[in-house]
Parts: structure tokens; sequence; C-alpha cells
């Protein structure tokens, strides 16, 4: 919800802490970094994201700095620990290596924030660095964002494709592989000289998506198909009433289609899964291969050259490989994860042969 933060920015508290880091960092770029300090979050990958920008992009230094919060995170457990020292590690090595007595290029901090404190770092930042590894929503992402909409220079966003905001605010971000250090550090160098028009543009968007799509909207709209799904058994109005039952497969249609399609010389990718459309739940239940008649039927199928046919199922490859592995057809068993080749088949990038693929 974007209101609290905006109505936030409106007090004197607030206000006073962009004041002071105004004069702080007064004639520098800010990054921020807000995570848990917590594996999945990737902070590591963001020092040397960093290291490597001030490395490559020499013009920057002295002129940028890292502001990361780093909020503690299961501080009993070992591996937890661990990680903690080789982060303060990488901030001693990168302060180390490009700090003067005038500047620090990572201020690091092992600390939860106050609400007014993060309010004021999210206004004061130039770019927000979210370089999670695997991650939910990230509302950090959010926040800043929110906290971007009464400020003239807007903000840039330089957001990992594994966060799940990712889906939401790709389109406006700057999308990263947070594995990929070059990469993040081209995107910090985007996001600091991107010019004011591509900011505001990319804003607009961002702006409308947290302002569209706020807890109140999400609750308005669950509660609206609560009632309707109670009012009416049938879908006939509200968000469901452009489903519709599956219609029935036009027979007569389908033979003509494929009739042609062999007078065309044309080709015909035909796909079956195998429960309920080869073999029925009964018999699947007690393990019965296909019948034999269906066997027959996907040989007749396989043998013309205008067919390729893909038997699709998420059992175990051994299962689908012991029923329908003779036969000159593709197989893909375990939801996609195993897919097998006719046999003797071969592609033009080597393979093939029956040889299954992984």
């Amino acid at each position: 919800d974007p209101a609290p933060f905006e109505r936030a920015l409106d007090s004197s508290a607030v206000k006073d802490k962009i004041i002071d880091l105004q004069r702080r960092f007064d004639g520098k770029k800010v990054l921020l970094g807000i995570d848990r300090l917590d594996y999945v979050k990737g902070i590591p990958h963001k020092l040397k994201a960093l290291e490597y920008f001030l490395g490559n992009y020499p013009a920057w230094r002295g002129k940028v700095v890292l502001v990361q919060i780093a909020v503690p995170s299961r501080t009993e457990v070992a591996g937890y620990q661990k990680l903690r020292a080789n982060v303060h590690r990488l901030v001693s090595r990168i302060n180390g290596t490009f700090g003067t007595l005038e500047y620090v290029p990572i201020h690091y901090l092992d600390q939860s924030m106050k609400f007014p404190e993060l309010c004021a770092l999210y206004y004061r930042a130039d770019s927000m660095v979210v370089t999670s590894l695997r991650d939910g929503m990230n509302l950090v992402s959010f926040e800043y964002l929110a906290c971007q909409t009464s400020k003239n220079a807007k903000g840039v966003l330089v957001l990992s494709e594994f966060a799940g905001a990712a889906q939401a605010l790709g389109a406006g971000a700057l999308l990263v592989n947070p594995y990929n250090v070059a990469e993040v550090a081209r995107a910090i160098d985007e996001s600091l000289n991107m010019p004011a028009s591509e900011r505001e543009e990319r804003f607009e968007y961002l702006d409308k998506h947290i302002h569209g799509h706020t807890a109140q909207e999400w609750a308005e709209q669950y509660v609206g198909s609560l009632r309707h799904a109670r009012q009416t058994s049938s879908y006939d109005a509200g968000p469901f009433s452009e489903l519709s039952l599956a219609a029935t497969l036009p027979v007569q249609q389908v033979v003509a289609s494929y009739k042609a399609c062999e007078r065309s010389a044309g080709q015909r990718l035909l796909i079956f899964g195998l429960l309920g459309t080869l073999i029925d739940y009964e018999s699947f239940a007690s393990l019965q291969p296909p019948p034999q008649w269906v066997r027959r039927n996907l040989a007749a199928l396989a043998a013309s050259p205008h067919n390729t046919l893909v038997v699709l199922s998420g059992r175990e490859r051994a299962l689908l490989n012991e029923w329908l592995g003779d036969l000159p057809i593709w197989l893909v068993a375990e939801n996609g994860l195993w897919i097998r080749p006719p046999p003797g088949w071969e592609s033009g990038g080597g393979g093939g042969g029956g040889e299954p693929n992984y």
C-alpha cells in the first residue's frame, strides 16, 4: 500500500532525515540496497557487482556510494554467521581498494531501520538495486517506488529477474541476472546515466502499477469474487463470465484438415496425452499398458512421413519407455523432464539416435 509511505514523506521527521541525507551525500549518486541477511537475497553478488563497477567504470569512483542495509536474520545459525562474515570481508575489501580518506564506497549497516529513516533513504536513493537469487514479491521494490512519487528526478529500479516483482515491474525496471556481475554493473551505469525523459517514462509505468494494484484493490477483487460465487452457481457474470465448458471435438473438421494436409504435402504434429487419451484411468491405476489397438494405431500414424507423433505423460520415464519405447514416436515423461526422440532420429545439431535427452 503506497499511501503510508506517501504520507510519511510529508512528515517533519522524514523531511529532517532527507535533509540530513542530502547533506551527507551531497554531490554523490546513491545506490540503495535493503535486504534480509539471507542467502537468497544475493547481497554478496551485489557487492561483487559494485566491485566490478568501480573497477571497470573508473569515472564513477568518488561519485557513487552504495548504502546497504542488511537486516539480521537467524543469527544463531552457523551458516548465516558464515554469510555475515563473508559479506563483511567483501565490504572491507571494496572499501579498502576504492576508498579514500574522504570517500567510502559502501555504507553497510547490520541492523533494521525505523520507518522515518527508511522512507528518507528510499527518497534520497538515485537507484534501488535488488539482486535476489530467489525471492517472493520483494516488497522493498514497491516501497522504493512509493517514496519516489513526489520526487522531481525519479529513481531507477535495478531488479533481479529472479524476484517475483520482476513479473509486475519488469517493463519499467532494468532487469538483471544477479549471477552476472558484469551485467549488473552495466545496469548500474545505465541507471545513473539514464536521461530524465526515460526515467520519467519508466517511472510512469511503475507508478501506475503500484497505485492500481494495492492491497486494498486486491482485497476488494477477492471479496467480490467470493460474493459472486455465493450468489450464483453459474459463472454467467463478473470475472468468470468468459469461462465456458470445453467444446466437443469437431471430428469431421479434424479429419478433413488431416486429409487436406496430406494432399498438400504438409506436415502434421500430433500430440497425445497418455492418461485419459490413450489409456483410461482404471487401467492406468492398475498399471495396465495401453491396449494393442492403441499401439497399432500409433504405429500406423507414425508410419506416415507427414506425421510427427508425441506422447506426453507425467509418469516416470521407465514406465513410458516400457509401454511405448519400441514405437517410432517422441516420448515425453515426467512432465517434460525426460524427452526421448524416435529411435534412429538425428537432429541437425547432433544427438538423437534413440538416446534420451535430459
